[in-house]
């Protein structure tokens, strides 16, 4: 019981210092926005496929930023938003030529949101 009270007190300061709040799945929601960057540059094969890809990377970006605003990290939820718009036009796109396109956003969008997170942290 002690600890937990010792966290709770300590929250707001981990945060002033770029840290997330304990105990949230931080660490899953960088993996899940490396996952998206990385199928991101990955060529478009198809139309069906690069669809089925934009799908897979709205579900992707909407985890981890609901995982990093569970974590008190509003920057760093806002910049995966951002991504997330962007890969929300994929799964209607009717040609290789735009897909490729949008998953070059995509691709720079995720890429922004995890260097800030090497730099600025939880922030």
């Amino acid at each position: 019981m002690r600890r937990v009270l010792i966290l709770v007190a300590a929250a707001p300061l981990l945060m002033a210092q770029g840290l997330p709040r304990p105990f949230c799945d931080f660490g899953q929601g960088l993996a899940a926005l490396r996952t998206v960057e990385r199928e991101a540059a990955l060529p478009v094969p198809g139309v069906t496929e690069g669809r089925a890809r934009g799908e897979a990377a709205v579900t992707g970006l909407e985890t981890a930023a609901s995982i990093f605003a569970g974590c008190g990290c509003p920057r760093l939820a806002e910049l995966t938003r951002e991504a997330r718009l962007v890969a929300q036009s994929a799964p209607s796109e009717a040609s290789v030529a735009r897909l490729t396109q949008v998953f070059g956003q995509i691709r720079f969008r995720a890429q922004l949101a995890r260097e800030h997170s090497d730099r600025q942290g939880c922030r």
